[in-house]
């Protein structure tokens, strides 16, 4: 026997919120929003800070400091509405600005490139590694170069240098000896002198 009665219609879904619904959510202050907007946005900040700076740990760092800057800019004065599609550009201008206020990144380069050995064939090579790794040139000569190792030596130094990460920490996460790990570095930094001086532009990431 057939029941006469119609079938009940699914339970309605509730859209998913755009940017401009969260945005308007943080102008009320509600907390819940700003957790929201981490979960759509914390991906693309992180991947942002991670090219910029060639640092995991300067990244994380930054993802934080983003989100917490974004919440103070809400509490403190009502900004208006979203005046583009997305919030993406905002959280990525505000990145930007806490990556150019911190000098961590910088200060990890300075000390890196300093330990590099001079190479035989130009004595005086050392003598001015101090006083170019505070040129923006230099920098991006120094990132340049570093994209000019084999991948293998290339992530052992940004895991060590750049992650802050101990030998056997690093050992683990690429799944190789710590004696493998120590072996790369030696590579790398006799490799290094001599890719600083034919590094070119940095290559875009």
């Amino acid at each position: 026997m057939t029941s006469s009665r119609p079938d009940k219609p699914p339970p309605a879904v509730a859209p998913e919120p755009t940017d401009h619904d969260l945005w308007n959510a943080l102008r009320r202050c509600e907390p819940e929003a700003l957790g929201d907007l981490f979960t759509r946005y914390a991906g693309v900040v992180h991947a942002y800070a991670v090219r910029h700076t060639g640092s995991y740990s300067v990244a994380d760092d930054a993802v934080q400091a983003t989100f917490m800057t974004a919440w103070r800019q809400f509490t403190k004065a009502d900004p208006g509405p979203l005046t583009q599609d997305t919030a993406r550009a905002w959280l990525l201008t505000i990145v930007r600005n806490e990556l150019r206020n911190t000098t961590r990144a910088r200060r990890r380069l300075a000390q890196f490139v300093s330990r590099q050995p001079a190479p035989l064939h130009a004595p005086d090579h050392a003598e001015g590694v101090a006083a170019r790794v505070d040129s923006e040139q230099q920098i991006h000569a120094v990132r340049a170069a570093l994209g000019r190792l084999p991948a293998h030596e290339r992530e052992t130094i940004e895991l060590v240098y750049w992650a802050e990460l101990p030998l056997a920490e690093a050992a683990a996460v690429l799944g190789v000896a710590e004696g493998t790990v120590k072996a790369r570095l030696s590579r790398a930094r006799r490799r290094l002198p001599a890719l600083l001086d034919h590094a070119g532009p940095e290559d875009p990431r």
